[in-house]
């Protein structure tokens, strides 16, 4: 079998990785895919979001993709090769707050005998959030910077003129990116058309000072054996502290309503998401959801998340 080909997503906490993921599995249904993810904690939180084959998916336990040991990173992927050989292409998911170089050479360094190659990184821009993103957070520049593609999420939200204004954006950055859209019939074949970059750039930050330093950032990662009740979530909910920017997770709600599915939770600034889904059958029943920002209390908002095993007293 030729090498295959290993593509990582990047971009900033509630981008949209996840969603693009999603979408190239469900587009590309003819190609088998191997998925390498973060976790926050030990419950799977990314896994139960991608709709893939749990067997070709591989998830790292620290949250932080740029931050583990080489060696483990490329055991990781041998690890899956071996689980399923038949995987034609590799996907990284990086954490919202990851460093792309790191990442990146460890497998232009490493190539597993022959069996797969460094093909490009995939950079999303949030159009709804971007502007106090970059303004915020130097990681996000850096995410831009080493990108070969940046595709802009969440078209179908924002006007034209505010589409016309994050391309202006991005002419002015520093970035010497293909810059397409998600709402581009042809955007997902795109990625995964083995584009086999040139990455001279981030071969020799090998050997020079590249500073890989991570945000300041809080984090709480929250989880509840019992059902939670939808009321009382919904009010902790509705007024998280103004730190929180992004969280992500899955809920196992007491009330009937809820019909005993479980409901997938996507929260990034002003936007929330919330669908249900089945259980998996041998799926442990819980709530587990990460919350992440900056200068708010996590364990005051565990105190209050923790209550709602309990219904709203009104």
């Amino acid at each position: 079998m030729a090498p295959r080909p290993v593509t990582l997503i990047t971009g900033f906490l509630g981008s949209g990785k996840s969603t693009l993921i999603n979408r190239i599995i469900a587009h590309c249904s003819d190609r088998s895919f191997g998925l390498i993810v973060n976790e926050f904690g030990d419950v799977k939180l990314e896994s139960s979001i991608l709709e893939a084959d749990e067997e070709s998916i591989v998830e790292l336990s620290n949250g932080c993709m740029c931050c583990v040991v080489r060696g483990d990173l490329v055991a990781t992927v041998d690890t899956l090769l071996s689980r399923r050989p038949e995987i034609e292409h590799i996907i990284l998911e990086a954490s919202g707050l990851s460093d792309p170089v790191p990442i990146a050479n460890t497998f232009l360094n490493a190539d597993l005998e022959g069996s797969i190659r460094f093909d490009s990184i995939v950079c999303l821009l949030d159009l709804e959030q971007y502007r106090s993103t970059y303004h915020e957070y130097d990681i996000a520049a850096v995410q831009l910077e080493f990108a070969d593609f940046i595709v802009l999420s969440k078209t179908a939200n924002v006007a034209a003129e505010d589409i016309a204004e994050a391309q202006h954006f991005l002419v002015r950055a520093d970035t010497q990116a293909r810059v397409v859209r998600d709402d581009d019939p042809g955007v997902l074949g795109l990625i995964v058309d083995t584009l086999d970059a040139d990455h001279t750039d981030i071969r020799e930050l090998e050997n020079a000072e590249h500073a890989h330093g991570h945000e300041e950032v809080t984090s709480l990662f929250f989880r509840a054996e019992q059902p939670i009740f939808a009321d009382h979530f919904g009010a902790v909910f509705q007024s998280l502290p103004d730190g929180v920017v992004r969280a992500k997770g899955f809920l196992n709600l007491a009330d009937e309503e809820a019909g005993g599915r479980k409901y997938i939770l996507q929260y990034t600034g002003a936007r929330k998401d919330l669908y249900s889904v089945e259980w998996r059958p041998d799926e442990q029943r819980q709530t587990a959801v990460v919350f992440i920002g900056r200068e708010f209390d996590p364990e005051k908002l565990h105190a209050r998340l923790t209550e709602c095993v309990k219904p709203l007293q009104h």
